[in-house]
């Protein structure tokens, strides 16, 4: 039975589909083609209701339909942006457009929660035994919020190590929202604004791509998370460190996991030996220059630089509005990590910007 050894779980808009893309470069690991198959977000059956693509997420099949066809954005919208019996739910096609920061196969093409990887014998298709050396991996982000997936997770996979990138809250929530607003998934014209109907729209079924607050909290979501697994089997990284150091961070997570050399993992010698030569008119044997190996991190390194692009900063004052949300998540995040978070406090992680 082929499964992951190591997933990455979270969070959301905190840079997991650029790390997902770079981890794919690295020969000596075995990613998932898929950077978002999401299967322990099902039950291992295909989902209760029978709605068609385009609803999901409790919203009614016959509700009504907005612009670009986005069930829950038409009408005359509420003042939670409701405009019916559930919201935009989980857009078939969505993917990254609809800012989760994942969802994209190796030709672009994304699953939402429409469809997700819900059969086991699917999901193994995705680590393909193959040498049977290189540790297997995958990423969903939404595992770290959903105790339901961790527990599924546990139950078939007790021993698997999982890596979460944490990001400033207020700076998560206002990427997360800005990339609903740009696609015409988000009515509400603020975060501020959809931040106060999120527990509506969770009750009227609105899928948890919109939880934007939720999805922030990641004290409460170690503190489910570490009930199942220890904490020795989750890296922790932060977002400003994807960002700013790179190559140490990838260098952390490709030892966490396990990744091969591609030179000596696979029954090659690691040396390079140039041939030998004959010089002409003499019996003197010279080499030619013994090529410089090459470091396997480089390509990685590479590819999320290149897919970690940039992304507008909160607005001045926002911060301030919508902090009191996540301060006391952030201190219990804190006691059980020991590391200090206190700039999420004060002014966050800023000048850092959206990660895909």
């Amino acid at each position: 039975m082929a499964l992951p050894d190591f997933v990455v779980i979270g969070a959301p808009e905190a840079g997991t589909s650029s790390l997902h893309a770079a981890l794919t470069r690295h020969l000596g690991l075995a990613m998932s083609p898929v950077a978002e198959p999401g299967y322990f977000l099902t039950s291992g059956r295909p989902r209760d209701d029978a709605s068609p693509p385009g609803h999901g997420g409790g919203a009614s099949s016959g509700g009504p339909v907005g612009p670009a066809g986005h069930p829950g954005l038409g009408g005359s919208a509420s003042p939670t942006g409701l405009s019916g019996p559930g919201g935009p739910g989980d857009l078939a096609g969505s993917g990254d457009l609809a800012g989760t920061g994942g969802s994209r196969a190796a030709g672009g093409a994304g699953l939402t929660s429409e469809n997700y990887i819900w059969c086991l014998s699917d999901y193994e298709t995705l680590f393909p035994g193959g040498d049977g050396r290189r540790p297997r991996g995958e990423s969903t982000p939404y595992y770290l919020a959903e105790f339901s997936a961790q527990r599924r997770m546990h139950e078939l996979l007790p021993y698997l190590r999982m890596i979460a990138v944490l990001r400033d809250p207020v700076e998560r929530a206002y990427a997360n929202w800005l990339a609903h607003r740009r696609t015409g998934l988000e009515p509400l014209p603020t975060l501020i604004e959809a931040l106060d109907a999120e527990e509506e729209r969770c009750a009227a079924g609105w899928s948890r791509r919109w939880r934007y607050a939720e999805l922030g909290r990641y004290g409460v979501q170690l503190r489910r998370l570490y009930t199942l697994f220890p904490p020795s089997q989750v890296l922790l990284v932060r977002y400003r460190d994807l960002v700013l150091e790179p190559a140490a961070v990838l260098r952390r997570v490709c030892g966490f996991v396990g990744a091969v050399d591609p030179a000596a993992g696979f029954g090659c010698d690691s040396r390079i030996f140039a041939p030998a030569t004959i010089d002409p008119g003499t019996t003197r044997v010279v080499r030619e220059a013994v090529p410089a190996a090459v470091d396997p991190m480089d390509a990685v390194l590479a590819e999320l630089r290149r897919s970690l692009r940039p992304g507008p900063p909160p607005p001045p004052g926002l911060r301030e509005q919508v902090l009191d949300r996540f301060r006391d998540d952030i201190a219990l995040l804190g006691q059980l990590t020991g590391s200090s978070f206190a700039k999420w406090l004060d002014r966050g992680d800023l000048p850092l910007t959206a990660g895909r």
